[in-house]
């Protein structure tokens, strides 16, 4: 038995490996990426923001093409003319807008993360798409294979322990 759990934590954890390996850009979405969410969240046109936020048409479509990234004048621009945190747009830790609290755990926040989840999933091609659920599928049965390998390590340490 401690064999198998030995075989079994092995292969978790070079399923793990890989999966991270694999599925890192799902994980951690680029400056581009969160700035087309603000914008699709606001429901502006790249034309609409640029006059809102005083940025030349081609500069925010670059930064949108991930071509370039904002500088510093440009991200006090969005944050001041978008309401945009500065934290979030360059790592994705945190509230989306300056000013909202950070709890993460409320419905709203929650329901906010889904809604921009669902936006950037719907402006995926089908291969995009395909990529996605085969990746969710994968962390899912991960989780599972995880919570196994946990009851079975739980169930030898209770079966090792004296009466």
């Amino acid at each position: 038995m401690c064999s198998y759990l030995v075989k079994m934590y092995l292969f978790v954890r070079s399923i793990r490996t890989q999966m991270s390996a694999s599925t890192g850009s799902y994980e951690k979405m680029s400056i581009a990426t969160r700035l087309r969410s603000v914008l699709d969240h606001k429901g502006l046109s790249i034309k609409e923001a640029s006059d809102l936020v005083g940025i030349p048409y081609r500069t925010l479509q670059n930064y949108l093409l991930d071509e370039r990234e904002p500088n510093a004048k440009a991200m006090g621009a969005l944050r001041t003319h978008l309401g945009i945190s500065v934290d979030w747009l360059l790592t994705g830790e945190g509230s989306m807008f300056h000013g909202v609290s950070i709890g993460g755990t409320g419905p709203e926040s929650a329901n906010m993360q889904e809604k921009a989840m669902l936006e950037l999933f719907r402006s995926l091609g089908d291969a995009g798409k395909r990529e996605i659920q085969s990746a969710a599928e994968e962390k899912k049965r991960l989780m599972d294979v995880e919570q196994r390998l946990k009851d079975l390590t739980e169930a030898l340490a209770d079966s090792k322990r004296p009466a």
